[in-house]
């Protein structure tokens, strides 16, 4: 099968945020990313999170206009989408706005196919374990709850297909530390010892990594919203 993957567009109407971030184009890149994935025959597609973002003139209305516009392209080619929650979705929609608006569920969870189980992870949690939309967004301290991780060892274990994990923030430690889950250790152990994952792909770190860790691909996409040339993948599974 193949599945369609980009993350971290940042779309908003501002031209520039920081120094390379040109999130106003991504609207376009999503375009762009879909019309490969709609020619190669995709069957899935993810975005690894922070769809959207803000500066000080935009309004929570503006930021859920700009989510609802890139939800409504996507969605209009008609191939199964599933969104990963990243920081910046949270930093004003609340979970209840995104399932309202993007017409899914917050993770954790597990799409199945027919050769695969993707298991869809939410690492926006503070070391309190309350989640960003509740507790306020802190991007350095990104924490997988025990509940998330209880869900993880129960869906390898019960898995009889190859697993896929699917998480905003980073698991792999060898991506700059402020961007590493805090508790990334122990998913990883848990990765490792079931046997089953062929692949974690992650998004937030935004110059992208590849690693291989315990055998198993760690891919981290490079960000939609840098510079102007596009940046997005189709992987073969």
């Amino acid at each position: 099968m193949k599945i369609g993957l980009f993350t971290d567009c940042h779309y908003c109407k501002a031209e520039y945020l920081g120094p390379t971030r040109r999130p106003k184009l991504s609207i376009n890149k999503i375009r762009e990313a879909m019309n490969a994935f709609k020619s190669n025959n995709v069957d899935i597609v993810f975005c690894l999170g922070d769809m959207t973002d803000h500066d000080e003139n935009s309004t929570k209305e503006q930021i859920i206009e700009c989510f609802k516009e890139a939800m409504s392209l996507i969605k209009s080619y008609n191939i199964p989408f599933y969104l990963v929650p990243g920081n910046h979705d949270y930093l004003v929609m609340t979970a209840n706005d995104m399932e309202k608006e993007a017409d899914f569920k917050i993770p954790p969870y597990t799409v199945e196919t027919n050769t695969h189980s993707f298991i869809i992870l939410d690492a926006n949690y503070r070391s309190n374990m309350v989640r960003f939309d509740k507790a306020g967004v802190q991007w350095t301290d990104s924490n997988l709850p025990p509940h998330q991780i209880e869900f993880l060892k129960n869906a390898l274990n019960t898995s009889t297909k190859r697993c896929v994990v699917l998480v905003h923030e980073n698991l792999d430690p060898s991506v700059d530390k402020m961007h590493i889950i805090k508790n990334a250790e122990q998913a990883r152990d848990i990765i490792k010892n079931c046997q089953k994952v062929s692949l974690v792909i992650q998004g937030h770190y935004h110059s992208g990594k590849e690693s291989t860790i315990d055998n198993i691909p760690y891919i981290t996409l490079p960000a939609m919203c840098e510079g102007e040339s596009n940046s997005f993948r189709i992987l073969e599974l």
